[in-house]
């Protein structure tokens, strides 16, 4: 057995002369021990070897090796840069993100030892770069779609998604962490690429940050994270937009500073990031952000305006309104409506006024940015940030100049004192009083010669003559300051208003005496912490009460109580000259004794949407409402063919008139409402169809309304198809009878009103007016459809056609009677099923199907589902006439339709089974039908009717529908 046990391996162990007790008893370890040959105990010596160490699953210590070999100060020592974008660099870092951090991150991040703190700090610096974000960000986008498609993606560890995410996440956050990450990526290009290199991984990083592909990607992934787990992590600051803009802000303000003012490329790359930044959506926090050091007066001043300058005309509008409103919300100072003179000069306004002295010095961009914002943003802004812009204009008199011809062009427009609010106005005239104030002293015969200027006479003729006082005052404040400044005291405006003597009016005259001198930049957080409004309120007329006059009993106005005494005239021959005028028709309401509860401040007529809305919500007043409601339907028709006033609020009438009650028990109430949804449905049909339609189910409406919308979209429906003359008698209501014209002979029976309150049984669906519309409809077109047939049944009785003679006239007059079918916009509309309403909603699709004509694209489509619609409903019609009379109605309007040759043809062609199984079960209700009732006679005549035109389509179609036949046998 001996030569069978041939050995593989022999190990010698070299024992030391010093070896311990220990190492002789364990001759295993011994050996196993020197074997052990580790790359953490070898130099790496190129970035190949490193690369290899990181794909075979490093241990701490060889990764700690590996990361302080990679770090950029070794870089001059080892010969290889990991920020220089080459391929090794690539590769290595996308090993170290996808393969190895994976496990070691969150080992790393959690040691406190000094060793852990220092391996995370390299992995941060090593990962940032263009080619580390890129990475990073690619990770998290495969890791959130992971779920979705797991099959496809192999970079999840086992460690499970939700931990991968987070890991990828941390990451990603402290790569981004420092506010001068985007600055120290751009000196490292400019270090290590060359030219071209170096704008392609810029462009790069701007499509990675600016862009918002991190933003996204992060936010999605934070989304998935918190679905797959609660409580693993707080929601990342990557996914805030608003935190997110602050951040690169801080980046580009730190890129602005270290650069210089007479760096070109810098210049370049970051106008490049800030644009992108722009389309984020949160300019205010990245424009606050970027100019951080400017509005703190840190640094050089200087290189701010020569960034500034470089921006393009849209990219510096931006950015000079975004500095504006968060130099508002800066405290500058307390609020003028409660300092004690509104000229009083806060070192807060002066230093806003240097700031932006500074930015618009040659740089006539930004001044006409300053002028454009005072006349639109600004005007809402507070007076301060109003007064330092106007104080930062005025240093240049060119600029001061344009300034007051610009606005004072805008506030004697007429489209702009009928149509801008009256906010806005104020705010114009505030900034129009301060730039004429500081006119006057730097250019005194300017404003002389514009006080007799074209444009400031129709300024003022415009403002006096607005139709609101409001507007009108501000006109009169205006000329008077204008009039202060340029005429002598005995020749100056005095228009002897009490709005001129008010706080208010003197308020506005003294701002022609502001004077804000510039100050230092570092003026501007002067005031920081104290209390001030950063958006302008309206402000209230201040209600002057003159209690003396009041004391004294004079009337304010300045109308005055003329006594009226009587004269004697001895002769009377004047009075034969007085023509005589008719006695005036007595009001009711004067007949009224009490003399309190006389309403004279009658509605009127809605002559807007707008009104009209507002009078058919108003319930609480009686004659309101009633107008509104008997005029909705002329105001809505009149209205939609101009304007979008009737389009805007289509969906709002439409919603008010369905869920209208009667509150008052207006007469002919039905009728009105009724008129007024036709008429919307007519003014949009194809909008307000589906609208209809969709409320008819889904609505939370009663019978009564449901029934409402079916006779909207019926009537509607012939009234585009143009039956609308026919069915006017229909819904036509007049106002102008009473119960008491039309009462019958009295009796013991209620009027019909509380008959219908207190009657035991309760008037059924068909009693109703909304209803009625739909079965008179109907019945006219059935009468329309089976009349035809009659005289050609009787005419076959009659004799032979060559007996009977035609004129060539008559059949002229027949033809000029024929109505040309045209296509119905409404007919792409279907209304859903509701079972108590069915047949009503039966004899709605067929006035629909009718309405909508042979011309219709859809109407195979039409004819088919609703054959379908009808053979599954003929178990309804057992035992129910109404629901056999609808059902028998609407297969007679389908074969009316249908009835041209090309149309039967094709119902015979697509729809033949269905046409001989509806057929088949008419002449069983022709046969079954018992009685000789009014409605069994309907039901019989209109089986008969059915019958007939069934039977010309199948003698016409006889062979097309052969097939359909032998397939029923």
């Amino acid at each position: 057995m001996d030569e069978l046990l041939v050995p593989l391996k022999t190990t010698t162990a070299n024992a030391n002369a010093n070896a311990s007790p220990n190492q002789e008893n364990e001759p295993y370890l011994l050996g196993a021990k020197q074997n052990l040959s580790t790359p953490a105990h070898r130099d790496i010596r190129s970035p190949e070897q490193a690369l290899e160490i990181l794909k075979s699953r490093p241990q701490q210590d060889e990764l700690r090796s590996v990361l302080k070999w990679l770090h950029p100060t070794n870089s001059s020592k080892n010969g290889f840069d990991i920020h220089g974008q080459t391929l090794q660099a690539s590769q290595i870092i996308h090993t170290l993100v996808n393969d190895v951090l994976p496990s070691h991150w969150s080992i790393l991040t959690g040691e406190k030892t000094e060793q852990g703190r220092k391996a995370s700090d390299n992995i941060v610096t090593i990962l940032s770069n263009v080619s580390g974000i890129s990475i990073l960000t690619s990770r998290l986008k495969i890791l959130t779609s992971w779920k979705e498609n797991p099959e496809s993606n192999s970079v999840v560890p086992e460690m499970g998604q939700a931990e991968a995410l987070a890991n990828s996440m941390s990451m990603l956050e402290a790569i981004l962490k420092p506010k001068t990450v985007i600055g120290t990526i751009w000196l490292r290009l400019c270090v290590s690429s060359d030219l071209t290199r170096k704008w392609l991984l810029w462009k790069e990083l701007v499509n990675l940050l600016g862009n918002g592909k991190v933003l996204s990607t992060v936010s999605e992934a934070d989304a998935t994270l918190g679905k797959l787990s609660d409580n693993i992590r707080d929601r990342s600051w990557l996914s805030d937009g608003s935190k997110y803009c602050t951040w690169i802000g801080y980046n580009l303000k730190h890129m602005i500073t270290d650069s210089g003012k007479d760096n070109i490329d810098a210049q370049k790359a970051w106008v490049q990031m800030l644009e992108r930044a722009l389309t984020l959506g949160h300019v205010d926090q990245a424009i606050e952000a970027t100019y951080e050091g400017m509005i703190n007066a840190t640094g050089d001043l200087s290189v701010y305006s020569s960034f500034t300058r470089i921006l393009k005309g849209s990219t510096k509008k931006i950015v000079v309104y975004s500095l504006l409103r968060n130099l508002a919300n800066i405290q500058t100072g307390t609020s003028p409506e409660s300092a004690a003179t509104v000229a009083e000069a806060h070192r807060g306004i002066g230093g806003i006024a240097a700031l932006l002295s500074m930015l618009s010095k040659d740089d006539e961009d930004i001044t006409k940015l300053l002028v454009e914002w005072l006349s639109s943003d600004g005007i809402v802004q507070n007076l301060q940030i109003r007064r330092a812009a106007i104080a930062a204009l005025a240093e240049d008199v060119d600029n001061l100049k344009l300034s007051v011809s610009d606005t004072l062009r805008s506030f004697g427009d007429k489209l702009y004192i009928k149509h801008s609010p009256v906010l806005h106005q104020e705010g114009m005239t505030e900034n129009l009083l301060l730039l004429v104030g500081y006119a006057c002293r730097k250019v005194p015969q300017y404003i002389a010669e514009l006080a007799y200027s074209s444009l400031y006479l129709n300024a003022i003729s415009n403002r006096l003559a607005a139709s609101s006082h409001r507007v009108s005052v501000l006109g009169m404040y205006f000329g008077t300051a204008m009039s202060e400044l340029v005429d002598p005291p005995g020749k100056r405006i005095n228009f002897s208003s009490e709005e001129m003597t008010s706080s208010q009016g003197q308020r506005y005259l003294s701002l022609t005496k502001v004077r804000d001198p510039l100050g230092s930049i570092e003026d501007i957080r002067h005031n920081e912490g104290k209390p001030n409004p950063t958006t302008r309120q309206a402000k209230k007329p201040a209600v002057q009460e003159n209690k003396s006059q009041q004391g004294n009993g004079k009337v304010s106005t300045g109308s005055k109580i003329i006594s009226i005494e009587e004269i004697d005239d001895e002769s009377g021959s004047e009075d034969e000259d007085l023509p005589m005028y008719a006695k005036p028709d007595s009001d009711a309401s004067d007949s009224d004794e009490d003399p309190t509860v006389i309403e004279r401040n009658k509605p009127t007529t809605p002559v807007y949407i707008n009104d009209l809305i507002s009078g058919l919500r108003d319930t609480e007043n009686y004659d309101r409402h009633l107008l509104a409601l008997t005029h909705a339907s002329p105001l809505i028709r009149r209205k939609a063919a101009f304007g979008t006033e009737v389009t805007d609020h289509t969906e709002e009438l439409a919603s008010i008139l369905t869920g209208l009650g009667d509150k008052w028990n207006i007469e002919n109430f039905q009728e009105f409402r009724l008129q007024g949804m036709i008429a919307v449905l007519v003014a949009q049909p194809l909008e307000m169809g589906q609208w209809f339609s969709r409320t008819y189910f889904n609505g939370d409406y009663s019978i009564q309304q449901r029934a409402a919308v079916l006779t909207t979209l019926g009537l509607g429906a012939r009234e585009i198809a143009g039956y609308g003359k026919e069915d006017m008698a229909l819904t036509k209501s007049n106002p102008q009878s009473s119960t008491r014209d039309t009462a019958p002979f009295p009796s013991k029976q209620f009027p019909p009103k509380l008959h219908a309150l207190y009657a035991f049984a309760e008037p059924t669906l068909t009693d109703t007016p909304s209803t009625t519309a739909v079965i008179t409809a109907s019945h006219t077109l059935e009468k329309s459809i089976l009349q035809p047939m009659a005289l050609q049944a009787a005419d076959a009785l009659s004799g032979p056609n060559a007996l009977k003679v035609r004129t060539f006239s008559s059949r002229m007059e027949v033809e000029k009677k024929r109505t040309k079918p045209i296509p119905n916009a409404l007919a792409k509309n279907s209304p859903l099923l509701g079972t108590p309403l069915l047949p009503l909603f039966l004899k709605t699709l067929a006035l629909i199907l009718h309405a909508s004509g042979p011309s219709t694209l859809p109407l195979p489509l039409m004819t088919t589902e609703f054959l379908s619609l009808l053979l599954s409903l003929r178990s309804h019609s057992t035992g129910s006439l109404p629901v056999m009379e609808a059902l028998l109605f609407a297969f007679l309007t389908i074969l009316e339709v249908n009835g041209a040759s090309d149309q039967g043809r094709r119902l015979a062609a697509e729809n033949g089974k269905a046409l001989l199984e509806m057929g088949e079960w008419v002449e069983g209700v022709l046969g079954n039908v018992r009685g000789d009732g009014e409605e069994e006679g309907r039901v019989k005549a209109l089986a008969a009717g059915c019958v007939g035109r069934v039977r010309e389509v199948v003698e016409r179609e006889e062979r097309v529908l052969v097939g359909e036949l032998v397939g029923m046998v």
